[in-house]
């Protein structure tokens, strides 16, 4: 069945005591998240709470069920009309989630590199970014695009300079005119 969106926006309003809620659609209903931690779901207009002791000494009524077929207990709230019991609920059973992972952003590793002269060396698994590209257009005009042979050259030639970059791109761009 799903929920609908208006159960959905209740329940995010009701628990927004607790910190900053969030829902996010997955799957047909909906996950429900507390300041970036998941700590439920909604599912056939009805919400469900991860099960942890700290949670469970603060509900009234313990009632567990799995919201959708095959998915694990989770304490069914059955009392969404009551705000500051949602908080209580929510409160307790957050310490007790483990908190999301930060994610990795490949272009802000260590393989990002941006060089202040043209002498400094060319790194490793260089990454092709847009500061690369700007420092590359100071040098070279604001023409100045990473091509799939230069990308190759700069990858192979590790450990030369930017300097001897520079005047590979024009050589490269000489053989295509």
């Amino acid at each position: 069945m799903g929920s609908t969106a208006d159960f959905v926006q209740f329940i995010v309003d009701q628990c927004s005591g607790a910190g900053e809620i969030t829902a996010k659609k997955m799957m047909g209903d909906y996950c429900i998240y507390c300041d970036g931690t998941l700590f439920g779901l909604i599912c056939d207009n009805n919400l469900y709470v991860k099960p942890t002791y700290q949670g469970a000494a603060q509900l009234k009524e313990l009632v567990m069920r799995a919201p959708y077929p095959g998915a694990k207990e989770h304490f069914l709230i059955t009392d969404v009309d009551d705000r500051d019991y949602l908080k209580a609920v929510i409160k307790a059973t957050l310490p007790a989630l483990p908190r999301p992972k930060a994610k990795k952003n490949p272009m802000l590793e260590s393989n990002k590199h941006v060089p202040a002269f043209l002498d400094e060396v060319i790194p490793p698994n260089l990454v092709c970014s847009q500061e690369l590209r700007a420092f590359f257009q100071q040098h070279l005009g604001s023409d100045f695009h990473f091509k799939v042979e230069f990308q190759k050259w700069l990858k192979e030639n590790a450990g030369k300079t930017y300097g001897d970059a520079v005047e590979a791109y024009k050589a490269l761009q000489g053989n295509r005119k």
